[in-house]
């Protein structure tokens, strides 16, 4: 199957969920797309299906721990060098470890699409924000043609066999997306637990 992927990028973080928000509940690519924002520090935050599986990333959650207890200890000893005793040393201590976190290269434990995240920060400008949609060329131009009236920049391209794979191999170990709540359980309601 020919898959086409379309980014409408807007320039600021909420336009992207703001151009959906005004679509049709009904449309049949409503449970395909991610959403992306990119901050003004750079940094990425992805959420949403790409190739059948949730994706869901923010960069911001990242922090260092070894920049954390190195911009602690910093901290605290600027604080009590500089001779405001104890409590310069605690404020030190706390305002260092917040900074060391934020800066410090972040210690990974989750396995994240890399190649994914980095070719959609290079898409969205920093305070932008964009809906993305990996699907059939059919459900993409019904995108296009919903989101035309908005202010979004289309980018769109068709992907290769060997794209396809390379992008589901990376997105192998992320869950397989929801299609949404099933008609059985919908019907049957809650069940008591016995």
């Amino acid at each position: 199957m020919q898959l086409d992927v379309a980014l409408v990028s807007f320039r600021t973080q909420h336009g992207a969920v703001s151009a959906f928000s005004a679509s049709p509940d009904d449309a049949p690519w409503k449970q395909e797309v991610a959403f992306v924002e990119r901050h003004h520090n750079g940094r990425v935050a992805v959420r949403g299906t790409f190739a059948g599986h949730y994706v869901d990333i923010d960069e911001s959650d990242h922090t260092s721990e070894p920049g954390t207890v190195e911009g602690a200890l910093t901290g605290a000893l600027v604080g009590a060098v500089f001779g405001l005793g104890l409590p310069g040393a605690a404020f030190g201590f706390v305002l260092g470890g917040a900074v060391g976190a934020v800066v410090g290269r972040p210690t990974e434990v989750d396995k994240e699409p890399e190649t994914l995240v980095d070719e959609l920060r290079a898409a969205v400008r920093k305070g932008g924000s964009a809906v993305v949609l990996l699907a059939a060329p059919e459900h993409v131009d019904a995108l296009l043609a919903e989101l035309a009236g908005t202010d979004g920049e289309v980018t769109r391209r068709s992907l290769s066999a060997e794209q396809t794979a390379a992008l589901e191999s990376e997105l192998k170990s992320t869950p397989i997306a929801s299609s949404g709540p099933s008609q059985t359980g919908a019907a049957t309601g809650p069940q008591k637990l016995r």
